[in-house]
């Protein structure tokens, strides 16, 4: 096998953290994006980058590199062939099985002679590919494990393709689509640890009220959230058992539509500039990092509204 050398950015890669690999709909999904050296003064390492055959007509090869030592249990490309049915969240197999049609999973195979590179390759529906990079989780059937911090690698990319808003891989048509990986927001080989977590509320959020924790530490699962219990005045806090790169939200008990809202600008969901802002929308997901004592301010009342005690702030 011939491989050509390129060098690439170190990525930051922290402790692997708990978080559903989701299809669609309202829950949070991870972040996506490449991400930079930690220092900024990193060497950057040579990595060998394989060149894999193209594929036959009417499919695509996916070629992914991982942090090494990340595998676990096996890595599948979860999703959908025609835009509405995605593939079955326990249903692994290899390419080149009887099984291997749209309604399974296609575990990626290691390329020979390679540490850290693996391939997988799809027949496109009628709406090309679209999904994720996962973790295969043994402890259950839902989404897990979604690959976080990847970038699609142009150089050796020759199908055409692209990342839709919700963080999924979109391959529109037959070749070749190499992927970096940073990392996955969830692993059955790490031990999660303890941080702490405190929220300070608006002070008309007085007395005692419900709210909780939800987030990739619980998998996203309402029946797995966590109460925040409250500690001296308007400060609330709770203790979760989570790795660095675990996300999370607070919420009123029970609901998303007691989730804490943001005001912010309308043609930028991400944006925090307070200036431009003329909407409410949801709170940007936190990640954990490695401060095991964490405390976020969401008590003024004009940037956050509490759909769960109310709020002075004007619509």
């Amino acid at each position: 096998m011939k491989l050509n050398k390129l060098m690439f950015a170190a990525v930051a890669f922290g402790a692997l953290t708990f978080v559903a690999c989701n299809k669609q709909g309202d829950t949070p999904v991870g972040p996506v994006g490449p991400v930079g050296p930690g220092g900024g003064d990193d060497p950057e390492p040579e990595v060998e980058i394989p060149e894999v055959a193209a594929p036959g007509a009417g499919k695509a090869t996916i070629v992914i590199q991982i942090p090494e030592g990340t595998e676990c249990n096996g890595i599948a490309f979860k999703g959908t062939l025609d835009g509405a049915a995605w593939s079955g969240e326990n249903t692994y197999v290899g390419e080149g099985t009887a099984a291997a049609g749209p309604d399974a999973c296609i575990k990626f195979e290691k390329i020979a002679d390679t540490k850290v590179w693996y391939k997988a390759t799809y027949t496109l529906g009628e709406a090309g590919l679209k999904g994720k990079i996962c973790l295969i989780y043994t402890n259950d059937g839902s989404w897990q494990g979604q690959a976080v911090n990847w970038e699609i690698i142009d150089d050796y990319t020759t199908a055409d393709n692209g990342q839709s808003n919700d963080g999924n891989l979109e391959i529109y048509g037959e070749g070749l689509v190499y992927v970096k990986i940073g990392g996955w927001q969830n692993s059955e080989c790490l031990v999660p640890e303890d941080y702490k977590i405190t929220v300070i509320v608006p002070e008309f959020c007085d007395g005692e009220f419900d709210i909780e924790l939800i987030g990739s530490f619980c998998g996203w699962a309402d029946d797995a959230t966590v109460a925040l219990a409250k500690v001296e005045g308007n400060k609330y806090s709770a203790t979760i058992k989570a790795n660095a790169n675990a996300e999370w939200k607070v919420r009123g008990k029970g609901s998303w539509d007691k989730e804490i809202q943001i005001y912010r600008a309308e043609d930028d969901p991400a944006t925090t500039d307070f200036d431009e802002a003329d909407t409410w929308g949801g709170v940007p997901n936190n990640v954990l990092g490695d401060v095991k004592d964490v405390t976020v301010d969401y008590s003024d009342a004009e940037k956050y509204r509490w759909n769960v005690c109310g709020s002075s702030a004007e619509e």
